[in-house]
């Protein structure tokens, strides 16, 4: 996330309640801002589709978007990992020509590759051509938004990320609401596709005002997926695990179908997704602190080894990196915690006030445990980034695959009961892992650090 810690600590340095806010709620937008984006859109246009009558519609129109969104995050998965690290490399080169000429081929691959991959999503079925081709295009509108995060967060012109995403989705409920009657199910997906490409032609705009666009065109990114291809492994493995669970259960009999290919599971689907609303806090928490705390012990430790200090210096800073951690895990269990807690708590009243059944009640209190438990598994994650430990963020990334598949499974042949508990356990036993590879790696930081040195 090159760039964002240093406008975050502009506002945290202001010292007042207004300039924490604003950190935290950029935060928030820049590690969840699509996602809130649609679920803002998706709730109100439920509410509308309630009221008009129009349920099948509807159905159809909020399980295309969720297709959308979760193999555009695997597919992109691909690209994302090894786009930042390049991005991040140039800027520390201070070579920031390279930067938009390697998000515009990125985006050519990824627009380009979308068609396919939307193409084999979207092309069974009785639904009509031009719906598909919409829901195409929507695929890799999508797409390309995803992409436009990694170079928001290297720009300082938060208060138009706001906007952008503002004015998205008041466009995409205004453009369903006025197309809908007009055109039925394809002013849905139109109006809402208008929304969304209004939100990335304002970031392209916010983009191409801060970098440098008299440059040539180059594909040296690509020369990245040879030499840093346990990133794009990472990317797709890691975003595959997230919807694993998902995918079981819309393979299994329970599953229903509303028109192929597009499948639903009703009891299970409602709780999970509310599950990781309760989380964006906790995102926007660890976003601050490691970007801000962190990152300063981060970096004056490797700034140590530059300036050859003594190694009692070295040790100082690793201390430091290590207490600043510890606080940031503890800040996440206390925000976090609590929350989760109050979720549990009134999961009643929540599923109520969402219209889903009490029977759904247990579901949703795993489903949140466990989303605590993957947001400090992606803290975890994180941490061996920046120490660039890809294979032990690949084997994090390849055990939660595994585990939340394979549990989801047996949790779908013990019956209902079970729901839920195999993706809280997948997380429980992923982020074990994880956190055992990252005290370790504090631990031994010093020995890696020179012993990895190629000599």
């Amino acid at each position: 996330m090159a760039g964002i810690g240093f406008e975050l600590r502009k506002l945290l340095d202001k010292d007042n309640f207004m300039g924490d806010i604003r950190a935290y709620l950029y935060a928030a937008l820049l590690s969840s801002g699509p996602w809130l984006l649609s679920i803002t859109c998706l709730g109100v246009l439920t509410a509308l589709s309630a009221t008009s009558g129009a349920e099948q519609d509807g159905e159809i129109f909020r399980t295309t978007v969720v297709y959308v969104f979760a193999y555009s995050l695997i597919f992109v998965g691909i690209f994302q990992l090894v786009l930042t690290r390049f991005l991040a490399d140039r800027l520390y080169l201070k070579d920031d020509q390279a930067l938009l000429s390697a998000f515009v081929a990125c985006s050519i691959l990824v627009l380009l590759g979308g068609l396919f991959v939307g193409l084999a999503v979207f092309h069974s079925g009785p639904l009509p051509w031009l719906y598909k081709a919409m829901a195409i295009v929507l695929f890799d509108v999508v797409c390309l938004l995803w992409l436009t995060m990694i170079m928001l967060s290297a720009v300082k012109d938060y208060n138009n990320i706001v906007v952008g995403f503002a004015v998205g989705a008041i466009l995409s409920v205004a453009g369903v609401w006025a197309l809908e009657p007009l055109f039925g199910l394809y002013g849905r997906i139109a109006g809402y596709t208008l929304g969304l490409v209004v939100s990335v032609f304002w970031f392209l705009a916010i983009i191409l005002s801060e970098f440098d666009q008299h440059t040539q065109l180059k594909f040296d990114v690509l020369s990245y997926f040879k030499k840093y291809w346990d990133l794009a492994l990472i990317g797709f493995v890691y975003n595959l695990a997230i919807w694993a669970d998902k995918f079981v259960f819309w393979l299994a009999p329970s599953a229903r179908t509303i028109v192929v290919p597009l499948t639903v599971h009703d009891f299970y689907e409602g709780p999970v997704f509310l599950s990781y609303l309760s989380i964006v806090p906790a995102l926007a928490v660890f976003m601050v602190k490691i970007e801000t705390g962190f990152y300063e012990h981060y970096r004056r430790y490797y700034q140590c080894i530059i300036e050859k200090r003594p190694l009692a210096t070295l040790l100082e800073e690793k201390e430091g990196m290590a207490g600043m951690l510890k606080a940031s895990i503890r800040e996440m269990f206390i925000i976090q915690g609590g929350i989760t807690a109050l979720c549990v708590v009134f999961a009643p009243e929540i599923l109520t006030v969402c219209g889903l059944s009490p029977t759904q009640v247990p579901l949703l209190r795993i489903s949140c445990i466990g989303s605590f438990l993957q947001a400090l598994m992606s803290l975890t994650v994180t941490i061996l980034f920046y120490f660039d430990l890809r294979q032990r963020v690949l084997s994090v990334a390849f055990c939660y695959l595994i585990l939340n598949a394979g549990l989801t499974q047996l949790s779908l042949w013990l019956g209902f009961p079970f729901y839920g508990f195999g993706y809280a356990y997948a997380c429980f036993f992923s982020l074990m892992l994880g956190f055992y590879l990252l005290v370790q790696t504090v631990q031994d930081l010093e020995f890696i650090t020179f012993a990895r040195q190629p000599i």
